[in-house]
Formats: C-alpha cells, structure tokens, sequence
C-alpha cells in the first residue's frame, strides 16, 4: 500500500478523545445527569409545606395561634424547614408549655403540644402553672377566678407549695384561701374566701392551721362578717381587726408581752384598751396598753 493510501486510510478513521482525558469526561457527564436528575425530582422528594398537623389538648390556645407563630414562608419546604428554630418560635406563646416539631413526608409539618395548666394568678398580670412557672398571657385571657399569689423572684415554687397545703387543709372553713402573699421581708398574708386578711407573720404560715381551726374558729364562728383581719403574729395568741363601727382591736388570747395595737385608721384597729383572753383560766379582762 503507498504512503497516499495509508494516509487516506487514517484520516478515515473516527477521531477519539485522548485516553487520559476519558475518565474526567465520564465524570463531568455523570455530573451533568445528576443535577438534571436532582432539579427534575426535589420538588417531588422536597415539596413545599402545605399544612400543620397539631397534636394535643388545647383549651386556650388555636391552630390559627400556632400558625401565626410557625410564620411560615409561601414556599417553605419541607426539608428547608429549620425544626430548632420553629420550636422555639411556637414555646414562645404564653401558654405554651412544652412543643415538639417534626416533619410527616410528602409535605406536613406535626405539632405535638402540652397547654400550660394554670394554677394561681401570679401578682396584677402574670399566671403561675403547675408547675410553677410564671407567664404573662394577655390581660383578658387571665382567668379571674383563681386565687392569686406573689412572692419574690425564687420563691414561685415556695409559694405555690405553701398555698396548696394551705388549701388542702383548710378546706372547707371559713378560712379557705384565695390568695397568698410573700413580701421582701419575709412575712406572709393570705386572704381567705371570705375576703379575711391573716396576718401570718414570718416563718413557716401552716404552723398557724391548728390555731385557726381551734381557738380563732370558736372565738369568731358567729362574728366572722365583721372580722377584717385576723393577725396571728403573736407567740401566744392573736389579735382581730373589725369591718365595722370605730377601728379597733380585740387581744383574745395574748401574752402580756404582746406587739403594740397598730396605728389607727382605715383598716387599722387600735383602741385605748382591749379584751384580752387569759390562755391560763380561760377569763376574759380588761388590759390597758401603752401607746
């Protein structure tokens, strides 16, 4: 064969890509196919959201709550959604307690909630759970009908134990209560169903059940709708504020060393000269005190 026909013969043949340069071409065109793959199916594996499934007793919040706080976008899908950041927008309501978020395929997001169960209203705008934590619902989603307490900052758990006990023990009297009250200083008060203050000084207030059921009870039965206020600070008795007539303050059962009368006034009592009740005989006198 001459020169010009084995030339003729190669220029024939079917240009080929260099061998080196095959595997990176094969790699490119997979590539190419997955993209074209993954854009043609992600709408169908990743589609966007299009409800919330909510699960859990709600008496107080609404699915349209829920909604608000999700603050979905238009075209959220389901795979983009951030689970972390949207608990915490929903845990934000007021009476939500505890949320948990999860993802249900082809394209719904599940809520599974617990609803805050209110226990006591926690000073002028705030509700205590049971589980002593403090929230702040709007004004006129505060139930009016629970009793209220407040204590400083710490002692929510302290007071809602004590005034749970109270309750229990105290049920079914006329000192039922429906509020307590912690101060700065460590002194307590509680208001009973019939809108009684009782001064309960510092210190532990149930050690005062027993006297309240006891003496108090048999000493003011039949005048409790005068009675404004009940001071049991003493150490060996108590004192009583009276609703009516002149402010004054009747010593049923207290030591000599009792505190001073209070100064008078509104919602005071403070007389010249009291009855006093010996816990000794039993026998009622008349007991001046000094200013």
């Amino acid at each position: 064969m001459s020169a010009t026909m084995l030339r003729r013969h190669h220029d024939d043949e079917p240009a080929t890509w260099p061998r080196y340069l095959r595997p990176g071409l094969l790699a490119a065109a997979l590539l190419a196919v997955l993209v074209i793959a993954v854009q043609t199916l992600a709408p169908l594996v990743n589609p966007p959201v299009e409800s919330i499934r909510i699960d859990g007793a709600m008496k107080r919040l609404k699915a349209a709550d829920i909604a608000l706080a999700a603050d979905l976008e238009p075209d959220q899908r389901l795979f983009d959604t951030d689970l972390v950041e949207l608990r915490a927008r929903i845990e934000a309501l007021p009476w939500v307690a505890q949320a948990q978020v999860s993802r249900v395929w082809p394209d719904k997001l599940a809520v599974k909630l617990v609803e805050r169960v209110p226990f006591a209203r926690w000073g002028d705008a705030q509700v205590i759970d049971r589980d002593s934590r403090v929230f702040t619902p709007a004004a006129d989603e505060i139930p009016q009908t629970l009793p209220q307490l407040s204590a400083p900052q710490g002692h929510e758990a302290e007071a809602a134990a004590v005034y749970e006990e109270l309750r229990l023990r105290l049920a079914d009297s006329a000192w039922s209560p429906m509020g307590l009250h912690l101060d700065a200083r460590g002194e307590w008060r509680m208001r009973s169903r019939l809108g009684i203050e009782l001064r309960l000084g510092q210190g532990d207030p149930r050690r005062h059940v027993a006297l309240l059921l006891g003496t108090v009870s048999d000493s003011l039965n039949t005048q409790l709708e005068k009675v404004a206020y009940v001071d049991l600070r003493y150490s060996n008795g108590f004192s009583v504020g009276w609703v009516s007539g002149r402010a004054c303050e009747a010593l049923l059962r207290a030591p000599a060393n009792a505190r001073e009368a209070e100064p008078s006034g509104p919602g005071s009592c403070a007389p010249p000269s009291s009855g006093q009740y010996n816990a000794a005989d039993g026998k009622s006198s008349a007991d001046k005190r000094s200013k």
